[in-house]
């Protein structure tokens, strides 16, 4: 399992980057998969939109276009529950926070069957990820109900995908969820610097157990989960660390497992009224975002970045160039907060309106997908790239190739 890897890794890393030389020689030379690429996170040129960025962002979005031919796929997060045991101290539903900024909901059937039907026939959006806290009224058996129920209103619409977003499950619990439907699953590690992770998630939940959450991809490769989400959540830590920790554990699970994340949770630490994080933020400045993602775009060019309305519209479309993303455009974090008048988030984001945005991206020279569907599976040591396709069809099988990791 990583975890056993995962302290002789994050103490290999090295303090300081490759020179520009050294970075630009990288970038213009390395194959998809080269675990040098991750190296150049830390050059310090990186963002400083210099030479380095140009290199970054020219190949990334030549390799994507050929790819993807600038399309990218249209996604919507579906807030069910706001009511949550963890403490996570960025958050506004940590269990700890008692202001008056917090709204705890938790939807019934009904109501999430109101929103998935508003944002598919009023919206357009057909690919839906169902977002879950850590309720201890909402387990596995009501998650497979919803992912059920949610499943069976877009087949009567025409088709579609459903996914989730949740805490770390176990093997066993994501069977029950491929069986009930799920197309998708996505879990971003936080941060990858226990001793950080262990600052900022307080109390002694399942959550605050670093090691199973790190290993949770692989339970959910083991169960069968084709599309499989990992990231981190840029600014809790040195972000440089832990996106060149994601990279190296991104590898650990091709050598490992002969499978790779189909999607990469890319979030940045936005602002929330009930947050208590300790420390100064630890992000990455937009201009060093953008080309972190273009290189993850070099180094995994078939892994679909989630574009997501934390950032603004422009940020968003830079990082849609070339394609090969999934791309929110409508946007609630509150239970209800599309069709049933319900205020509140969990933190600050936009919403960009689905029938007014899709033509502004497309005068971008980006091509919006609305109807497609986890077509395939994400690529494999083999390098045959996970392209999601128009329509509705069945993942292909899942190839069991598998590959070693020194």
């Amino acid at each position: 399992m990583f975890s056993d890897r995962h302290s002789e890794l994050w103490h290999s890393l090295a303090d300081g980057g490759p020179s520009e030389a050294e970075a630009l020689a990288t970038v213009n030379s390395a194959a998809p998969q080269d675990r040098r690429l991750a190296g150049v996170l830390g050059a310090a040129e990186l963002g400083q939109g210099g030479a380095l960025d140009r290199a970054i962002l020219e190949r990334s979005r030549r390799v994507r276009g050929e790819l993807f031919a600038n399309r990218v796929y249209a996604i919507v997060p579906v807030y069910v529950t706001s009511i949550c045991g963890e403490d996570c101290l960025y958050c506004n539903y940590r269990s700890g926070n008692k202001g008056l900024e917090v709204e705890r909901l938790r939807l019934t059937d009904g109501e999430l069957a109101r929103e998935a039907e508003h944002l598919i026939e009023e919206k357009g959006l057909r690919v839906l990820e169902l977002v879950y806290a850590t309720d201890p009224r909402v387990r596995v058996d009501s998650m497979c109900r919803q992912v059920e129920l949610v499943r069976r209103i877009l087949e009567q619409r025409g088709g579609g995908a459903v996914g989730i977003s949740t805490e770390a499950l176990e093997e066993a619990e994501y069977r029950r969820l491929l069986a009930a439907g799920l197309s998708f699953s996505v879990l971003w590690q936080e941060t990858y610097d226990r001793e950080r992770y262990g600052q900022l998630h307080r109390g002694a939940t399942k959550k605050t157990n670093f090691a199973y959450r790190l290993d949770a991809c692989e339970r959910a490769l083991s169960a069968g989960v084709r599309w499989l989400g990992m990231g981190v959540l840029s600014g809790l830590a040195d972000w440089r660390r832990d996106w060149t920790m994601l990279l190296l554990h991104e590898d650990y699970l091709r050598r490992t497992r002969g499978r790779e994340a189909g999607i990469l949770g890319i979030p940045r630490l936005k602002p929330a009224p009930g947050a208590m994080l300790p420390g100064p933020a630890l992000g990455p400045t937009t201009p060093e975002f953008i080309a972190a993602v273009a290189l993850h775009g070099i180094y995994s060019p078939s892994t679909l970045p989630f574009v997501s309305t934390r950032e603004s519209w422009e940020t968003c479309v830079a990082l849609a160039q070339g394609g090969g993303c999934l791309f929110t455009f409508n946007c609630s974090t509150i239970p209800g907060g599309y069709s049933l008048g319900h205020r509140g988030a969990q933190f600050q984001t936009a919403s960009y309106d689905a029938p007014v945005f899709r033509g502004k991206l497309e005068q971008a020279g980006v091509e919006p997908e609305f109807a497609w569907s986890f077509d395939g599976t994400p690529a494999l040591c083999s390098g045959r790239p996970a392209v999601p396709q128009a329509g509705f069809t069945a993942p292909a099988p899942l190839s069991e190739n598998q590959c070693s990791w020194p």
